[in-house]
């Protein structure tokens, strides 16, 4: 990411809005559960929205999360917020630094408009079952994906983040206990080409193998 493009508040909005689940509407009519996956925000470059740590609750759980997170933060609804958008400015902060850090130092935590980490109420969950700890990588997966389309179509891009510090994020939230852990890490901004990535054509090496061409292949 180039560390200086900014994206405006309407968009980031937006981005978000198509986070929350609607019946019948894809991907969400493939999860049929309330969403237990929410959004830990290291907001750096939207133009309207003050810098800082954000709490984005994708179903109505402030009670419980607001008891888990420290009681001096502010839990403020940014001004032209949409009022369905359960936004919330915990902190206002160069969040820079921490994103980075629990984006396991990669500078693209921090480079871009705004970073995150999806987490959940495990404890809860699992005492559902066992197999909610993989519904919880789906949801988180498919809110991914979301963000994926989403971005293009602000026109900037977005990538998973597969290395993060678990850790260092449940501090930056002030989450002391194991109750709530961190599923996925995601950035939005603008991209910079890696030159250091080449791309092949299909199945190359097999082609390759067999004295093929990719004409031929």
């Amino acid at each position: 990411m180039d560390g200086e493009t900014s994206i405006a508040a309407a968009a980031f909005y937006a981005m978000l809005d198509r986070l929350l689940p609607r019946a019948s509407v894809p991907p969400w009519d493939a999860l049929p559960w309330t969403p237990r996956v929410h959004l830990g925000l290291f907001v750096h470059r939207v133009r309207g929205l003050e810098p800082g740590l954000y709490a984005f609750e994708r179903a109505d759980v402030q009670e419980s999360l607001r008891a888990a997170l420290p009681p001096d933060f502010l839990w403020r609804r940014p001004d032209g917020c949409p009022g369905h958008l359960r936004l919330f400015l915990l902190r206002p902060i160069d969040a820079r630094p921490v994103a980075r850090l629990a984006g396991c130092r990669q500078d693209i935590a921090a480079d871009g408009a705004f970073s995150l980490g999806f987490f959940a109420d495990f404890e809860t969950s699992l005492r559902d079952g066992s197999w909610w700890y993989r519904r919880l990588h789906w949801e988180a997966g498919v809110a991914g994906q979301a963000l994926y389309l989403e971005a293009e179509a602000a026109g900037v891009r977005a990538t998973g983040m597969g290395c993060f510090f678990d850790d260092v994020f449940r501090d930056a939230l002030g989450l002391s206990d194991r109750r709530h852990q961190d599923l996925y890490h995601f950035a939005v901004g603008a991209a910079v080409d890696d030159p250091r990535l080449t791309t092949l054509p299909p199945y190359a090496d097999r082609t390759a193998r067999r004295g093929m061409g990719p004409e031929a292949a």
